[in-house]
Formats: structure tokens, C-alpha cells, sequence
């Protein structure tokens, strides 16, 4: 399945035709392999050689601090052996465009969360008294779950403790790959069909966000200016003082602040926050807004050298958004009204306003884009359109309609009724393409959610109408799929497109070669997950989140059951299909208010951007709220905008430009600090035996 005219756009063809690159057998190749080594790696460096996330976000280090030690060091000395051997600017960005798109799969994004989510259960059943009297696992279809019938010991308890001993690994015929097969053909056409949909969605919206809209892209435009111009190994950028300037000072920042961990007594780190937690007596408000780490700002340089390249509505509303939300919450407080309770999975006020924001955000870039879309529609169905809509768009549009139809098929033969399928469906699309969309806008790479679908039916429709079976499906997909929309293939998918377009390579070869990545990256990460996870154990070679997600849909049924037995409406809630569900809807009435409340304030919030030119928020800020993200981020943003704002009043657009590359330099130093030591620690690993 692909995005280009049959016979024509998935070929590769050689040199150059017009205005674009065609790609190099030898880019292809390079980006092949380099999705596979990170599809293979990624959980060994998380888990055994327990080397930080090998994929930390959607600006991961394995990648970018790569690309700056390539142009660094490789490049340059390449040239010096062999000219030819130098690799161009349109072949890097093929590379990092099919990188990209493999670092979704062994990490949340596609295949991570499936063994822990459906094998766990089984392992927390035995620990729980309440779910083994209810026996939760077995009200979960049969092809959503894997087979431990038989030989338990090897199933089950060998993929929690682990079947290696000591030193020795065990081989990959050790898995018992009888007990998975099932459940994974379940689960992998399931994910790659919304996974493909996704992709093509993000084709869809290319031309009209980077085109149209002109959205910055900072990720991809820090990329494409480091990539070499014709005939050179790097950047002109890399004859700036200015960006080694930045380069230089954050650089030994990192670099120091990584020896000290091995040289403690030898150096002194240099902190990287602030400490005004002592003037939380001060702000009661926001302290019982959970707005405390507001008071303990941590500077993030690559954040702060990103802000930079974006408009300033952007960067003034990721950094004032936590502070504002945070009051609102400690005001609310105050009145019993608690925004913040449950785990994800559960229907709480917080994660209704989310996915109101999220909704507000997608439906103004439908409706900003709305003429481009409907011609992409039409000439998609054979229809005339208008002539600015190119044939990838409209074969990526049959793609994004065929997956999303195939995902709802599959939706309903496991035991969903059509139109929850459809609304599922749709709430996940809704995920996926604000964080694109916000990945695209502001660069802002470290992207959690509240967004669980699941949930947010359950608050709308309540636990009678749904009923515990149709629940557990939909919770089940949900910690699979939308664990961690921050890692998905989509957000990906966006900066490798705007990439390949801005090195003049052709979108839809580029989109044929992202799915062919995806196929292959699934088929290399999965097995090895599998495999490591029953080498060491899945309690020590798994992430924590996911292995606390696994627990969400169970809980969940423990908690739906008695709440539905004490009601007495058990069995007419499991009676129910179809149309007679929305006969007995409850809605939680405190979330469905916060939803629309976050809809409207989202929807005016873009509406004003559009009708003043002095507006100062961004709806984006409602894709982080007051989460540990925004947190996380917030002050960075401000010390971005701040800086911004200071360049373009007192020096003007000449200034302006003349510190981009202060600001390249700043992101690249960081890059290449954190990529340091990832390969430092796993040379430790390889040598010595050990965790660094």
C-alpha cells in the first residue's frame, strides 16, 4: 500500500528531474538500515544496557545527535577520502526521513506496549484477589489476549521472570511463539491499519500546513540547516561564530554535567534550573493547582533555541498556559470542584477538557483548510477537482480512507457495535492529528496526553450503555494504540515529509518509502522485544508506564462490574446493541461540561488569531494544559520567547537573522551533549558487562 501512481511513484529513479531530487539507491539503502538497526536496538538500550530512552520523544537524540556528529566529523572526513563518497543534502534527508519514521515503532508509538498490555494481566490476576474472583482476563475476547493454556510456566511465568540465566541468553526457538500468534494476528493488521491511515492523513495535510498555512516545522528546519549545500559536506551554517558560540557553550555544559556523574569529585555541574520553591507560600493558588515544578523551572536549551524560529503567539502560550490553568485549578479547588483524579483510564474533568482542546484544535485546521481537503476528497473518489490538488494527495487520501474503513471493520468483528467503532475511530484520528498538528506548529517534542478514548465514551454515554465487555475492548485497544500518542507514526510522518520536500525530494516516494519502514521496522522490533522480555523478564525489561497501563482496562472492569451489579443493571447493560445504547446514555455531567467548555475556548482562542493581528494565545496550549509536560516545558518556552521578543525590538529583522545561528548552534551543542553519552554507554556496555 503506498501513496504514489501505481508504476510510477514508488519507483527509484537516478539523478536529477526538474526541480527535484529523484533519491540514490545508496540513500535508500542507508535509510533502510538505519530504520532496522533502531528497530533492533532501541529495547536493548533501554532495557539491558539501560542507557536512557534510545527514543526520548519526537526529537529523539538517536537521530539528530547523529546528524550533527555525521556533519561534525564523517561527512567532512569523507570528503577528504573521496569525494563521491560524501553524502548529499537530498540523501540525508531521505535517511532521516525513514529514521524518523522507524523510531515510532519500537517505542509507544506502534508495537512496545502489545506484550505487556495482553500478557501482564494474566500475571496480575494471580496477585489480586479481586480480579481473579472475577477472573477479568476472561471477559477479554480470545483473540485480544495471547494462549497460556498448557504450558503455563514457559508462557507465563518465563515471560515475567525471565527464561536467561545469568550470562546466558536464551534463542529466539525458547520463545513460545505458539501463544502469541493468534493474538498478533489480531493485533498487528489492527494497528497498522490505523498506523498506514494515519500516515496517509499526514500526506493529505502536507501540501496545505507547510504550503498554505507556511507552519514553521522547527525540528525539520533545524535539519535542513545543518544539511550541506552542492558540492560541500556541511552547512554553511558551521562557518558562523555565532553558532559556535552556542554550539561551544552548551555543548561543555552537557558534556561537563555527564563527567560529573563519573567524576564527581573532580567537577562541579552546572544546574540547569531554578529554584523558587521557597516562594511557594506566596502562590497557595497555584501550589493546590499541582503548579508547584512551575516554581522549580528547568532550562531546556534545544527548547529555548526552537522557540526562537516560532511566531510569538506560540511560544507566550506554551509558556504562560501551565501558570493559567494551574490558578484556574487551585481556584476551582477551592470550590470542591477537583480536576485531577483517578488514573488515566477513568473519566475525570481533567482529561474531558483535553480532548476538548484537541477537538477545537483539529476542527480550525479542517476548517482552515477546508477547500484544499474537499478537492483532495473528490479527486480521491474520481471526481473533478481543482488542479492544485497533486495525484499523491489524492492517492494518500484513498489510503487514509481505506485503513481508517479497515480499522472499523476489525473494530467490530472483535465485538464493537458500528457506531462505537466509528466514534472510537474517530477520537483517535482526533489524537493523533493535534499532535501532528502541534509538532508541526511549535516544535514542542515532549508531548504526553489525557486523551484516552475509552474513557472519554464511557463519561459521554456512561457505564449502562456500554456495558463491561464493549468497555474492555475499547480500553484494551486504547493502552496499545494511544499509550503514548507523543511517540506515534504520524507526528513523525509530518517533519519527514516537510524534510524530504525542503531537500527537494518528491513527497510521494518518500511516503511510499515511509510505509515499506514501517513494515519492516514491525517485523525487526517486535520479535525483539519478545525476545528480551523472556531473556530477562518483562518486570525488569519493560518500561514502567506501560507495565502500569496494563492494569487501566482491568481495573476498570473490577470497578464497572460492582458499581453496575450494586445498580442493577449488569445484565440490561450487557443486553444492549446498536442504536439501543444511546436509549440509555448518563452522561457524567461535570465532564461533558468541561469538554465543551475547552471546545469553545479552544475554537475562539483560533478564531481571535484569525481576526486580530496582536492576539497573544495560540490553541495549542490546550494540547498540554497543565501536564507534566507543560511543566516541563513552560519556562524554556518563556526564556525563547523572551529572548525573541528582546532580538526583534531593539536590533529589528537583520538582528533577527543574524543570531539564527547563536540559536542552530545552541539546539546542535545539545544534541550532540546527549548523543554523547548514549554512545559512551554503550561502548561501556559492550566492554565491560555492565549498565553504565
Amino acid at each position: 500500500m503506498g501513496f504514489g501512481i501505481p508504476g510510477r511513484g514508488a519507483s527509484i529513479s537516478f539523478g536529477r528531474k526538474g526541480l527535484c531530487y529523484t533519491m540514490t539507491l545508496r540513500a535508500v539503502l542507508l535509510g533502510l538500515l538505519t530504520a532496522a538497526f533502531i528497530s533492533g536496538y532501541a529495547h536493548l538500550n533501554d532495557f539491558v544496557v539501560h542507557n536512557g530512552r534510545f527514543i526520548s520523544d519526537l526529537m529523539p537524540v538517536a537521530v539528530f545527535g547523529t546528524l550533527v556528529f555525521f556533519l561534525l566529523i564523517i561527512n567532512p572526513l569523507l570528503k577528504k577520502l573521496k569525494e563521491s563518497w560524501v553524502l548529499t543534502a537530498q540523501e540525508l534527508g531521505v535517511i532521516i526521513a525513514l529514521a524518523l519514521i522507524a523510531c515510532s515503532v519500537p517505542s509507544y508509538g506502534v508495537v512496545q506496549c502489545i506484550p505487556t498490555s495482553i500478557m501482564l494481566p494474566f500475571h496480575f490476576q494471580r496477585m489480586r484477589p479481586g480480579w481473579a474472583q472475577a477472573d477479568v482476563t476472561s471477559m477479554a475476547p480470545k483473540r485480544m489476549m495471547p494462549t497460556i493454556t498448557g504450558d503455563e510456566e514457559q508462557v507465563l511465568n518465563g515471560y515475567v521472570m525471565g527464561l536467561g540465566e545469568a550470562d546466558q541468553h536464551i534463542s529466539f526457538t525458547q520463545i513460545p511463539w505458539s501463544a502469541w500468534s493468534e493474538t498478533l494476528w489480531f493485533w498487528l493488521p489492527l494497528l497498522l491499519s490505523i498506523t498506514i491511515a494515519a500516515m496517509g492523513l499526514a500526506v493529505v495535510f502536507h501540501k496545505q500546513w507547510s504550503k498554505h498555512e507556511q507552519l514553521p516545522y522547527p525540528i525539520t528546519r533545524f535539519a535542513h540547516a545543518l544539511l550541506p549545500g552542492k558540492g560541500e559536506a556541511r552547512s554553511r551554517v558551521f562557518q558562523s561564530k555565532l553558532f559556535w558560540i552556542g554550539f561551544g557553550v552548551i555543548f561543555a555544559i552537557g558534556l561537563n554535567n555527564y563527567l560529573c556523574r563519573w567524576f564527581p569529585r573532580a567537577l562541579i555541574p552546572v544546574r540547569t534550573y531554578l529554584d523558587f520553591s521557597p516562594l511557594a507560600r506566596l502562590f497557595p493558588i497555584l501550589v493546590d493547582g499541582h503548579g508547584l515544578r512551575l516554581l522549580r523551572p528547568r532550562i531546556l536549551f534545544t527548547v529555548v533555541g526552537l522557540a526562537y524560529f516560532l511566531a510569538s503567539d506560540v511560544s507566550f502560550s506554551m509558556a504562560v498556559g501551565p501558570f493559567i490553568f494551574c490558578t484556574v485549578a487551585g481556584i476551582l479547588s477551592k470550590y470542591g470542584v477537583v480536576l485531577r483524579t483517578g488514573h488515566h483510564q477513568s473519566v475525570k474533568i481533567e482529561a474531558f477538557l483535553f480532548t476538548g482542546g484537541y477537538t477545537g484544535i483539529v476542527l480550525m485546521s479542517l476548517y482552515t483548510g477546508r477547500h484544499y481537503y474537499w478537492n483532495v476528497l473528490k479527486r480521491s473518489l474520481g471526481l473533478r477537482a481543482s488542479d492544485e490538488v497533486g495525484d499523491y494527495a489524492a492517492w494518500a487520501m484513498r489510503v487514509f480512507l481505506t485503513g481508517t474503513l479497515a480499522f472499523v471493520v476489525q473494530l467490530v468483528v472483535i465485538g464493537l457495535d458500528w457506531q462505537l467503532a466509528v466514534l472510537y475511530t474517530a477520537l483517535a484520528l482526533i489524537i493523533f492529528c493535534a499532535v501532528s498538528r502541534t509538532i508541526a506548529e511549535t516544535g514542542a517534542f515532549y508531548i504526553g496526553t489525557e486523551v484516552f478514548p475509552g474513557a472519554i465514551i464511557w463519561g459521554f454515554m456512561g457505564a449502562t450503555a456500554l456495558g463491561p465487555s464493549t468497555m474492555l475492548i475499547m480500553f484494551l485497544v486504547t493502552v496499545i494504540l494511544l499509550v503514548g500518542p507523543g511517540w506515534a507514526p504520524m507526528p513523525f510522518m509530518v517533519q519527514s515529509l516537510k524534510l524530504a520536500d525542503d531537500v527537494d525530494v518528491k513527497v510521494s516516494r518518500v511516503a511510499n518509502l515511509a510505509v515499506i519502514t514501517l513494515l519492516l521496522s514491525t517485523a525487526i522490533a517486535l520479535p525483539m522485544i519478545l525476545y528480551w522480555q523472556y531473556d530477562r523478564g518483562a518486570l525488569l525489561a519493560s518500561g514502567g508506564w506501560p507495565r502500569y497501563a496494563a492494569t487501566f482496562p482491568f481495573e476498570n472492569m473490577v470497578e464497572i462490574q460492582h458499581r453496575l451489579t450494586a445498580q442493577g443493571t449488569l445484565e440490561l447493560s450487557e443486553s444492549l446493541s446498536g442504536w439501543r445504547r444511546f436509549l440509555h446514555i448518563a452522561p457524567t455531567g461535570p465532564a461533558v461540561t468541561a469538554f465543551f467548555v475547552a471546545l469553545t475556548l479552544s475554537i475562539g482562542i483560533a478564531v481571535g488569531r484569525l481576526r486580530f493581528a496582536k492576539w497573544p494565545f495560540h490553541p495549542v496550549m490546550f494540547v498540554f494544559l497543565g501536564g507534566s509536560q507543560a511543566l516541563t516545558l513552560s519556562a524554556s518556552f518563556g526564556l525563547g520567547w523572551i529572548i525573541k521578543s528582546l532580538v526583534s525590538k531593539y536590533g529589528g529583522e537583520k538582528s533577527y537573522a543574524a543570531v539564527k545561528p547563536l540559536m542552530i548552534g545552541i539546539i546542535a551543542g545539545d544534541m550532540l551533549a546527549k548523543f554523547v553519552p548514549m554512545v559512551a554507554g554503550t561502548v561501556y556496555y559492550f566492554v565491560t558487562g555492565d549498565p553504565p
